[in-house]
């Protein structure tokens, strides 16, 4: 520590303020533009230093006037009603970056503050006017010797106070505030990450918000930008991941959008950042490791699996039937109900919070691909199926383009047996399931894909009688879901992994959609095991995971299923 007479500690007491607000400066890594965070800016502005650049802008004045006038700057207090009474600290710094801190009066005696920035110019930079007063109540400095230079660069230095600050929403029906930003305004990130990543219609980037301007508790967000699009398309797409956001359930398995912005012709979100990534990074993990480092037994991380699936489905359904089975009377054909159309590992993500439960959450992200029907026609012919992702896709995309709600339940069909797939035989299992669907896809060749193989859950057959194709579940899907049954063991018969693989298989991966599971259905299913099975139940018994082999040999017909 310096002591009084240390040098350097003097060094530091005497540099100018404008020294040290050049140093109080924060880098924007998406921009570089740099900004000043709002809490540091008052600490090195406090009112007897506003007083000492005071004095040394008006030298003739004496230490009463740069006494209140500090106090006015720094606090809105003065008993001149003549002049402003609200503060302009920010005023007064961006006057100490350019050099000219005398101009001060200029705003005071115009009763100019704070809440009147952002300032804008007259043509030919002739003077500056605020949001708050017309034009032709401009504020010009004639007596300088080249007022354009120095309001030209008013201009550009004040975006570097007005940086806004992102808050939960204090009361009402607002899940998330909306801000409405100047195209010039600087946001308040700290770090960016390297790798970006997509994300529905938009760019997302691991960001964090320095603290002073972050009203949440914790420091790293996923910020998604959207992709330039024709400005109604932007602004459709905007709203529709607004909308499907209110609809879902609140800290739920529904990612929560902290904070949403209009920057200019810019859209963009933040969500919580996924410090456990996406579902493909908790598969490429051990659940040997997962379960040693959470300190659960076995049981609990069969059990926890049941509950993700759960409020995963539960939640989404939330979106599916909005007003579940009933639809209230005087209901509008206008009302929206959601489908998401993209599910696979990637959009969901797994969140490993310290004080959140062992092994984690899973949350559903995207909610900006979610499609949206009416009332009356949220089944419909479409010739667009969106971005849905191929290994997941449902038969339906294949026939005559039908969009119904019931992709998605299709989709985490193949998303939950995924899952179980490795519980019960870790990554491994996963890659080895692939190999057997895309074999099997190369036994049943389709003139339309050539010499292409898939990795999905179905093929299209050639019925005998009609000649007509329909589509059929892999035969590999139901040798493999057996194969796993079998590799627990007959002790295991009644326990939790066979009945849901068993409930996949008949009820979420039928090929007809009309006979497939609605989110209602598979909801109550789960809902009601985590109801009715106690958590020691030997229900949920489970003797951990089998490490399977990287090459797995065994005998498949490749049949299909009907």
């Amino acid at each position: 520590m310096s002591s009084p007479g240390d040098p350097q500690a003097n060094g530091k007491a005497h540099k100018s303020l404008k020294v040290r607000l050049r140093q109080a400066f924060v880098t924007n890594p998406c921009d570089n533009r740099r900004f000043i965070p709002c809490r540091l800016l008052e600490s090195i502005c406090h009112e007897k230093t506003v007083a000492q650049e005071l004095s040394k802008a008006f030298p003739k004045s004496d230490d009463s006037f740069h006494q209140s006038r500090a106090s006015l700057i720094c606090h809105g207090q003065t008993r001149d009603l003549s002049i402003t009474s609200q503060p302009c600290l920010k005023i007064f710094v961006i006057l100490v970056l350019l050099g000219n801190v005398g101009l001060i009066e200029s705003f005071v005696q115009h009763r100019l503050c704070d809440r009147d920035l952002p300032f804008f110019s007259t043509p030919g930079l002739t003077g500056l006017y605020s949001h708050r007063h017309k034009p032709e109540s401009s504020l010009t400095f004639p007596d300088e010797d080249d007022q354009y230079e120095i309001i030209d660069a008013f201009l550009e230095k004040q975006w570097s106070v007005l940086i806004p600050s992102f808050e939960a929403p204090e009361a009402g029906n607002m899940r998330c505030n909306v801000y409405k930003l100047h195209d010039k305004t600087i946001l308040p990130i700290q770090e960016v990450s390297k790798k970006k990543y997509p994300g529905g219609f938009g760019l997302v980037e691991k960001v964090k918000i320095h603290r002073e301007h972050n009203g949440f508790n914790h420091e790293y967000f996923a910020l998604k930008t959207m992709h330039p699009m024709i400005p109604d398309e932007r602004d459709r797409f905007f709203q529709q991941e607004l909308d499907a956001f209110h609809k879902a359930t609140p800290g739920g398995h529904i990612v929560e959008i902290r904070a949403a912005f209009m920057r200019g012709e810019s859209r963009g979100f933040l969500f919580p950042w996924a410090d456990g990534g996406t579902l493909n990074h908790l598969w490429a993990k051990d659940p040997h490791n997962i379960v040693a480092d959470a300190r659960v037994p076995w049981s609990e991380f069969s059990r926890w699996i049941c509950m993700q699936c759960h409020g995963i489905i539960r939640d989404l359904w939330a979106i599916h039937e909005p007003f579940g089975i009933h639809v209230p009377a005087g209901t509008s054909a206008e009302d929206l109900y959601g489908i998401h159309s993209d599910i696979k590992p990637d959009n969901i993500l797994h969140f490993t919070e310290k004080d959140g439960p062992p092994l984690g959450l899973l949350k559903v992200s995207d909610l900006g691909l979610m499609k949206f029907h009416r009332l009356v026609s949220r089944t419909v012919q479409s010739k667009s199926m969106g971005n849905a992702y191929q290994t997941y896709r449902a038969p339906e995309h294949d026939m005559g383009k039908v969009r119904s709600r019931k992709i998605d339940i299709w989709a985490f069909g193949c998303l939950f047996a995924e899952f179980v797939t490795w519980a019960i035989g870790g990554e491994n299992a996963i890659d080895l399931f692939k190999t057997a669907r895309m074999n099997e896809d190369k036994q049943f060749p389709d003139e339309n894909k050539g010499e292409w193989s898939e990795d999905n859950f179905f093929i299209m057959k050639t019925s005998r009688l009609t000649q007509a194709k329909a589509p059929k579940r892999k035969g590999t899907v139901d040798e493999w879901f057996s194969d796993l049954i079998k590799e627990l063991g007959p002790d295991m018969a009644n326990t939790f992994f066979p009945q849901f693989l068993r409930f996949i298989q008949s009820a979420m991966l039928d090929p007809d959609r009309k006979h497939r599971a609605d989110s209602k259905q598979v909801e109550s299913f789960l809902g009601r095991l985590l109801e009715e099975k106690p958590p020691d139940s030997r229900y949920w018994r489970f003797n951990g995971t089998i490490e399977y082999p990287k090459s797995y040999s065994r005998s498949t017909t490749g049949t299909g299923t009907w």
